[in-house]
C-alpha cells in the first residue's frame, strides 16, 4: 500500500498530528504529559528546529514545528520513538503507541500561524475539558501568555501581533478569547487559495504517479 503523500522542504512549517494506536490514550497521566514536554524540549535543540506551539490531549497531539536541517520525518520519529519506549517500558506494555504514520500539513508561511495556533491552544475547549484556554495546562498557551523565553518560539507571533511585548501579550490573550472557527485537523494545507490549489495538485500528481508503477 502506497504512503500517505507528505511534501517537505528545509524551512518548512508544518502542523503536526499525532494519535494513539486504535484511539486509544498515550498519556494516562500527568507525569506522561510532562515528560513528553521535555523530551520535545530535548529533540527540538538536538534535532535543530522550532517549535511555535503544541497541545497534549489524552489520545493525541499537535504541534506547530519548523524544520531547519533535519527532516520532518527524521523529527518527529525521533520524539515519538523515545516517548514510546517510556511509554511501553513505564506501563509495561508492547506494541505501537501511535497510530501509522503521524499527520503532517504545509503552512505556506509565518502569517498562517495566528489562527493555526489558536485552533491548537483551544483543543482541550472543544472538547469541553476547561472553558478557556488559559485554564489548559498541557499547552504552549502558558510561554505566550506569561512571555516565557523557553523552547516555544513565541517571538513570531508577538511580531505579528505587535511591535511591543507588552502589548503583543494582551493582543494574545484577547485573540485566544475568540473562537476559531476553522478546523485544522482536516485541511490538506494551510495558506491562500493559489497556495492549497498547488499543494492538491502536487498530491493528486504523486497519486498518479504511484499508481502508475503500481500498475507497471
Amino acid at each position: 500500500m502506497a504512503r500517505a503523500w507528505r511534501e517537505e522542504y528545509k524551512g518548512g512549517i508544518y502542523h503536526v498530528i499525532a494519535r494513539g494506536n486504535n484511539k486509544e490514550y498515550i498519556f494516562k497521566e500527568s507525569i506522561d504529559k510532562g515528560h513528553f514536554i521535555k523530551q520535545l524540549k530535548v529533540c527540538s535543540a538536538a534535532m535543530g528546529c522550532r517549535v511555535y506551539g503544541y497541545v497534549l490531549m489524552d489520545n493525541h497531539y499537535h504541534i506547530i514545528i519548523q524544520t531547519l536541517d533535519k527532516k520532518l520525518q527524521e523529527i518527529i520519529h525521533q520524539i515519538n520513538n523515545k516517548y514510546s519506549k517510556y511509554f511501553n517500558s513505564k506501563y509495561k506494555r508492547v506494541g505501537h503507541v501511535f497510530q501509522g504514520r503521524y499527520k503532517a500539513v504545509l503552512v505556506q508561511d509565518e502569517r498562517y500561524m495566528l489562527k493555526l495556533l489558536r485552533y491548537v491552544h483551544q483543543n482541550p475547549v472543544r472538547a469541553g475539558i476547561c472553558k478557556s484556554v488559559k485554564d489548559y495546562r498541557w499547552s504552549s498557551d502558558i510561554y505566550y501568555r506569561k512571555n516565557i523565553n523557553g523552547f516555544i518560539n513565541i517571538s513570531v507571533i508577538y511580531e505579528m501581533l505587535d511591535k511591543q511585548i507588552i502589548s503583543a501579550k494582551e493582543k494574545y490573550k484577547e485573540f485566544m478569547d475568540e473562537l476559531e472557527e476553522e478546523n485544522y485537523s482536516k485541511l490538506e494545507a494551510i495558506g491562500d487559495e493559489a497556495y492549497v490549489v498547488l499543494c492538491l495538485s502536487r498530491k493528486e500528481e504523486n497519486q498518479r504517479t504511484l499508481s502508475a508503477r503500481h500498475d507497471v
